[in-house]
């Protein structure tokens, strides 16, 4: 996965390279940090996933294409991770309550993102808080292209659905 990340270079950063990269990672960090909430990550463990995801950003040693992308999928493997460390530890019924909107009638698009499947919730993030293309979310994800565009397809459409009630 890494070298898919990386590209097909497998060279050191250079001096210059490596500030580059640490600035194009300062640049992305609000919008990955946005991505994380939009699917489904609280505001702290949003923060720090994505601290995490910046720290292993400093240790890159191969030149990455998007630093968005390559940000976004560490730093929601990170929070996957710290999920299920808390459903260890934590009773079943903090679990439970936890997609729940307290405002009736409004229409609430985290709420409906959280109702999404994982896959379908990453690829709609992906696609359009981070604004990478269907080749980029397929290579980052590990999946075929003809997923990330279907997968994408029928979630525009159910949320469509879910939030305006079949309105276009």
């Amino acid at each position: 996965m890494d070298a898919a990340l990386a590209g097909d270079q497998a060279l050191p950063i250079d001096a210059a390279a490596r500030e580059e990269w640490v600035a194009r990672c300062e640049a992305a960090y609000p919008v990955v940090y946005r991505a994380l909430i939009a699917i489904g990550a609280s505001e702290s463990d949003a923060a720090d996933a994505l601290q995490d995801a910046f720290e292993d950003a400093l240790k890159q040693r191969t030149p990455v294409v998007r630093a968005e992308g390559w940000l976004f999928v560490v730093a929601q493997r990170r929070w996957r991770r710290s999920r299920w460390r808390q459903r260890i530890f934590h009773p079943l019924e903090l679990v439970r309550g936890a997609v729940r909107s307290d405002r009736e009638g409004e229409i609430d698009l985290l709420v409906e993102l959280r109702r999404l499947t994982e896959r379908q919730r990453t690829v709609i993030v992906a696609r359009y808080v981070l604004g990478l293309s269907q080749r980029e979310i397929a290579e980052l994800l590990g999946i075929a292209p003809g997923t990330v565009a279907a997968t994408a397809h029928q979630t525009t459409a159910l949320l469509r659905e879910r939030l305006l009630g079949g309105m276009k």
